[in-house]
């Protein structure tokens, strides 16, 4: 059974265009469960024809009161029914092949519990964007070259952080025990919390073929962000930064090590955070305090101590 958990809010705009490519996939999915956040305008209209023209597909769920994306995103996984549970924004597009093409890699790859995918750019138009969503978060094939194991994924994820993006995930329902409830740290959303998750149990893989088409427009809570980097690209910029690609390849030296500090820091400090929910894999863990350690030995040789408590302290209001 694949079920869609799709959230929604003040949805009138763009839902239709969604919803038509989720119900005309190539392999059907058998669910869509919909928990609609308080909408003020149209969404709950359209659904509700949704609903009547394929009254075996449809499950709305409305709150009374916006609870917001994450808390929703929660309860709709817990609401699925499907043995494979498929994540939805309200106004991106499916390409036809998408479900087949995850129940596909499910299939091939059975220790793994979920996956995600690339996706394509489109405008509020739906027209189409250069760059694809990985090169905006940075996972490009050049990156990838480096990942060549599931803790080579989970180091990547602690120590250079989003390459996960929710509306591209697909879950099996088996593995919710794990990965519910959220629990969501500073600036970790739902999307996050399930990938670190399922990369420190080994369970997590992705497609490098985009699956569906992301739109960014001016609305986002997110990605909207993703505008002046997709600029940037066009314009010829690399997407991921020239201290990323040194420590990537193992080209540090001490002004490296000093540059890093800070980044090093945060990365300790979200593993501590992770660590009072899950039991972070002890050998990354050393890992990347060893790593911190040597950023904090370089950056005292490198700079007197008034010199770097004030930049400590910027960084921390920062």
């Amino acid at each position: 059974m694949i079920s869609v958990g799709l959230c929604t809010y003040n949805s009138e705009k763009y839902l239709p265009e969604q919803l038509e490519t989720i119900i005309h996939q190539t392999l059907r999915v058998n669910e869509i469960v919909v928990i609609d956040d308080a909408s003020t305008d149209q969404t709950i209209q359209i659904l509700n024809d949704y609903a009547r023209r394929y009254p075996d597909l449809f499950r709305i769920i409305r709150n009374e009161k916006n609870r917001g994306a994450r808390k929703n995103f929660e309860r709709v996984l817990a609401e699925a029914k499907g043995e494979v549970i498929f994540l939805s924004d309200h106004d991106d597009c499916w390409l036809p092949g998408k479900v087949a093409r995850v129940v596909a890699y499910f299939n091939a790859h059975p220790a793994d519990k979920v996956v995600f995918t690339n996706a394509l750019f489109m405008d509020e138009h739906s027209a189409t964007l250069p760059a694809t969503l990985w090169d905006v978060v940075g996972f490009t094939a050049a990156v990838r070259a480096h990942i060549q194991a599931k803790d080579d994924l989970l180091r990547y994820l602690l120590k250079h952080g989003r390459i996960v993006t929710g509306a591209t995930l697909a879950v099996k329902k088996e593995c919710l025990g794990q990965i519910l409830p959220f629990r969501l740290m500073h600036k970790i959303w739902h999307d996050a919390w399930i990938a670190l998750v399922a990369a420190n149990a080994k369970m997590l893989g992705y497609i490098e073929e985009p699956l569906i088409r992301y739109r960014v427009h001016s609305q986002q809570q997110v990605g909207w962000g993703y505008m002046q980097k997709i600029n940037s690209i066009i314009a010829g910029s690399n997407p991921v930064p020239d201290l990323q690609k040194k420590e990537l390849e193992g080209e540090i030296g001490d002004e490296e090590l000093v540059a890093l500090i800070h980044l090093r820091r945060k990365r300790v400090r979200l593993v501590k955070r992770l660590s009072r929910y899950i039991k972070v894999d002890p050998v990354i863990h050393r890992e990347i305090l060893q790593e911190r350690k040597a950023s904090e030995q370089a950056f005292t040789r490198a700079k007197s101590l008034p010199v770097r408590l004030l930049e400590s302290f910027r960084k921390m209001f920062k």
